[in-house]
């Protein structure tokens, strides 16, 4: 028996790939099919292995490894920050998802004065990722050149649509449209909206050119005094709302380019002895966890933010495993009808007819 099997004590220095087979009684060759390939071994011997493995506190080498295989099992991400957001959870998504196949994460989330920057996704590169995913289809062309020259497979997330590449994403101009049809029918005429800045921020722009579309399409008014663009923040929803609350705007309705908007100006409103939605509704979109809570509970659209990474994150798994995918379809949006909105003051409710749909909880 060799001193190592008899417990007698060791060199120092790491956990080889050897110690582990000796301590399980298997070669080295069925330690590495244990870790890497499970299938190819019985769950008995698989057993062994992995309890010698957690023994000795094994790590396997990482980069001998991704030398050997010419793969590093890591997926970057470059996801830029915009203050409150529902980022948190799609990159959380993105990041389980990866898990469950043996891929790591490795995030970059600068603020969005330097998302365009080039040597951020450089440096993602540099550390030999072997995909990527994009937040957006709006991406500088140097991004699109450094991915093509290294041929490594990426995906746009939040995105409908681009020549670029596959995206996954929903409909904004449908989502938009739940909110301003359930309005509509409910005797709004004159609405005011709360969004993000659109002159840096692609989801925001997009967000707001689907409300304007379903305005247009339905008659409304979209208040030039009721129009506030900031950064997303519940300080910011607040800050907005009084702004409107000063103007004098005749609005009946303030939809809110996301609930931490919302959330700040129903704060502001209910400062102000404004009772919502009896005197004016609230709506918003995507939905956070807390849209439920907040006093009254909001009305706002469900997207799919959990979803689309994902999505996302199948879609590169594929790619990487030579498959070609198919682009993946839109994903649904759903309108929930909280108590932030209601009937016009001194109308009485009419019956819905808001395409989509819509859930009233």
């Amino acid at each position: 028996m060799s001193a190592r099997m008899s417990g007698a004590p060791r060199a120092l220095g790491p956990t080889s790939l050897a110690d582990v087979a000796a301590l399980a009684g298997v070669s080295t060759g069925t330690v590495s099919r244990a870790l890497t390939r499970p299938e190819m071994i019985s769950e008995a011997t698989r057993s062994r292995v992995l309890a010698s493995a957690e023994r000795l506190g094994y790590v396997a080498n990482g980069a001998a490894r991704a030398l050997a295989m010419r793969k590093t099992r890591t997926v970057g991400a470059l996801v830029p920050r915009f203050g409150g957001s529902s980022f948190p959870t799609l990159v959380q998504a993105l990041e389980t998802a990866l898990a469950a196949e043996g891929y790591t994460l490795l995030l970059s989330a600068p603020d969005h004065a330097r998302a365009q920057d080039p040597s951020i996704l450089r440096s993602l590169i540099e550390r030999g990722v072997d995909a990527v995913a994009l937040l957006g289809a709006d991406q500088s062309p140097s991004i699109f050149s450094q991915l093509n020259s290294h041929h490594i497979p990426f995906v746009m997330m939040w995105a409908k649509q681009s020549d670029q590449g596959v995206c996954v994403g929903f409909d904004e101009g449908a989502a938009a449209a739940l909110v301003i049809d359930n309005l509509a029918d409910q005797g709004h005429r004159q609405i005011g909206f709360i969004g993000g800045r659109t002159l840096d921020n692609e989801r925001a722009r997009l967000r707001f050119g689907g409300l304007l579309e379903a305005v247009a399409r339905r008659g409304l008014t979209l208040q030039a005094d009721a129009l506030v663009e900031t950064n997303y923040g519940f300080a910011e929803g607040f800050e907005a709302m009084q702004q409107i609350l000063q103007r004098r705007s005749p609005v009946t309705a303030v939809v809110c380019g996301n609930d931490y908007l919302a959330a700040g100006a129903l704060s502001a409103l209910d400062r102000a002895g404004i009772a919502v939605p009896e005197r004016v509704s609230v709506a918003s979109f995507n939905d956070n966890d807390f849209a439920p809570y907040l006093h009254p509970p909001l009305t706002t659209v469900r997207v799919p933010i959990r979803a689309m990474g994902e999505v996302a994150a199948r879609y590169l798994i594929e790619r990487l495993s030579g498959q070609m995918p198919q682009p993946p379809a839109l994903l649904p949006v759903e309108l929930i009808v909280r108590d932030s909105t209601g009937p016009v003051p001194a109308l009485v409710p009419k019956t819905s007819r808001t395409k989509g749909p819509v859930k009233r909880l």
